[in-house]
């Protein structure tokens, strides 16, 4: 088995929803390379919930704590009882949920959010939604997928919480091969432009992201991320954008800088 290099960035900005009202972004998004998994998470705190961003935080660190430090046992429950999954990873939230809860002194529903997360480790990957956002995988440069939709309520503005009693009926897991996949989870913020909702399909600037990913520095790539959520993306939304990104590389490919000092743009929204 030909050995693995992780390339792995995310970045979130508030919108100007959040800005205007002088309340903290709501997302919150994290990555995490060890033991030979590379994982990321990403959650949307409920926008009515007083103490959602703290919850949407809470929950991205258990999710990536669990996926790290238990990917083979959950890869290979996901394979045959991805009802079992969803339990473990609700429960690793929910409990520190409960902790931040008693800190905060208010209730466990007022720390709501959303979740989504990957997992790869050599040829595997682990993957699992729940509300609204997206996750995408390109397979072969330029080939994008729509792996995981946007899953809203009865209405197009509701959605799915890991606070909800039926969480894990509505929880999204997949567990699949796939050697050297790039994959993307996004905020609903984000999918207003990387997720073309009259076709279900990614929007081709993903490509270029995903080809930054895999030349840039991880620091360069942050950079990258921020400014065009600031530039395109949170032109098109006045909600808070976050993603993420996880490219698995060979081990002999090596990085290199985009030629130039310019940072690289994806064209403003139109």
């Amino acid at each position: 088995m030909a050995a693995v290099r992780y390339k792995l960035a995310c970045a979130r900005i508030a919108g100007t929803s959040h800005v205007d009202a002088a309340m903290p972004c709501q997302d919150y998004v994290a990555t995490r390379n060890a033991r030979g998994v590379a994982c990321m998470a990403l959650a949307d705190g409920a926008g009515s919930r007083p103490h959602s961003a703290s919850g949407a935080e809470a929950s991205v660190k258990a999710a990536l704590r669990l996926l790290s430090h238990h990917f083979d046992e959950l890869h290979a429950l996901g394979q045959s009882d991805s009802a079992r999954v969803a339990t473990r990873v609700l429960e690793a939230c929910l409990a520190a949920l409960g902790r931040k809860a008693r800190t905060l002194q208010t209730g466990v529903e007022q720390l709501a959010c959303t979740l989504m997360f990957v997992a790869h480790k050599d040829d595997r990957y682990l993957l699992g939604h729940l509300g609204d956002g997206a996750i995408m995988l390109e397979t072969v440069p330029g080939q994008l997928e729509v792996v995981s939709h946007p899953h809203n309520g009865e209405y197009l503005n509701t959605t799915f919480f890991v606070t909800d009693r039926d969480a894990q009926a509505h929880f999204r897991i997949h567990a699949g091969e796939h050697a050297r996949p790039s994959f993307a989870v996004m905020s609903d913020g984000t999918a207003e432009s990387l997720y073309l909702r009259s076709s279900g399909q990614a929007a081709m600037a993903l490509h270029k992201l995903f080809a930054w990913n895999r030349d840039l520095s991880r620091a360069r790539m942050e950079g990258v991320l921020s400014a065009n959520l600031a530039q395109a993306f949170g032109k098109r939304t006045s909600d808070d954008c976050a993603i993420g990104l996880l490219s698995a590389l060979s081990l002999s490919a090596h990085a290199h800088e985009a030629a130039g000092s310019q940072q690289p743009h994806l064209p403003p929204a139109s």
